[in-house]
């Protein structure tokens, strides 16, 4: 992506007023007119309004305050080169080819740190609903070793405790992948080298060679509520294989784990814990399982592994 489309994207993900489907519908409408996305912010009001059906700060925010608006643009672009951020669009060849199958919408704007090649190899995806008891902790602890001594890359959440304790251990996998309920540089602040995820106090290094970070949230923007059941949705859709450590009936991990059943993925459940899950097509699995996780990969994907 070169520096005009960067900042385009950042541009795009800094409207006001503008979420998920609205700037898909920019980008797909683009698409249709042959328009680059920095053409899209020379366009007028009118445009703007009757086709594109952005709202009235979007509008005010494009063409009256364009100037600012850029020079802002301009100085979180400047951030990211010097951190080695990338924004990714749809169109782009590293964006997760899963998301855009799986989900929609899918992010329009997605901030990337770090190994994109992590996103090549077979990918186990760790849930825990909000509230984890300490069977909980002990089996994602468990299953993420496993999962990391097979060679599978580990893709979680990095900010709540159970997580963390994912993102920690996965850092033995050849790669993890960390999806953000926040902003990529609220998360990180300064420091896009040290490692937010730990358990302890303190930062390390963090090892961009086998860390990929993923956020679809404006940089700087803190996480809100609705952000944590995104993130868990995004991380399930990036996976191969889902393991439901803890899944409260009727809750969001439950939910998402009968969307990835709906779209054939495998989802294993710790224990069989979650009749409703297992009863849609869920795996129970225990510890006796963990010795060939691998095992559970969809076919085409060993095949395309094995090569």
């Amino acid at each position: 992506m070169d520096d005009e489309i960067t900042l385009a994207a950042v541009m795009l993900s800094q409207l006001p007023h503008v979420g998920e489907k609205a700037a898909t519908r920019v980008l797909q409408l683009n698409a249709a007119r042959g328009l680059g996305l920095a053409e899209f912010f020379r366009l007028p009001a009118a445009t703007l309004v009757d086709d594109y059906k952005l709202p009235a700060p979007a509008v005010e925010h494009i063409c009256r305050e364009a100037e600012r608006r850029q020079r802002e643009a301009q100085e979180l672009v400047g951030r990211m080169v010097a951190g080695g951020v990338a924004a990714w669009l749809p169109a782009d060849a590293l964006y997760p080819t899963r998301w855009r199958e799986r989900l929609e919408p899918h992010p329009p704007v997605v901030f990337a740190l770090g190994a994109a090649a992590a996103l090549e190899a077979p990918v186990l995806a760790v849930l825990n609903s909000r509230t984890v008891h300490e069977r909980a902790v002990s089996a994602t602890i468990r299953v993420t070793q496993a999962a990391a001594a097979q060679d599978l890359v580990v893709a979680s959440g990095g900010m709540k405790a159970s997580h963390r304790i994912a993102a920690v251990l996965a850092r033995s996998a050849p790669a993890r992948v960390i999806i953000l309920d926040r902003g990529l540089f609220a998360a990180f602040g300064r420091h896009l080298d040290r490692d937010p995820f730990g358990l302890g106090p303190g930062r390390g290094v963090l090892d961009a060679t086998r860390t990929l970070v993923l956020s679809p949230f404006r940089l700087c923007d803190h996480a809100v509520a609705r952000n944590g059941a995104r993130r868990d949705e995004l991380i399930a859709a990036l996976a191969d294989v889902i393991v439901a450590v803890h899944t409260r009936p009727g809750g969001e991990i439950e939910r998402i784990c009968f969307a990835a059943l709906d779209r054939g993925q495998c989802v294993l459940s710790w224990l069989g814990e979650n009749a409703g899950l297992l009863a849609a097509g869920a795996i129970s699995i225990d510890d006796d399982d963990l010795a060939d996780l691998r095992r559970f990969l969809p076919a085409a994907v060993k095949e395309c592994n094995d090569r």
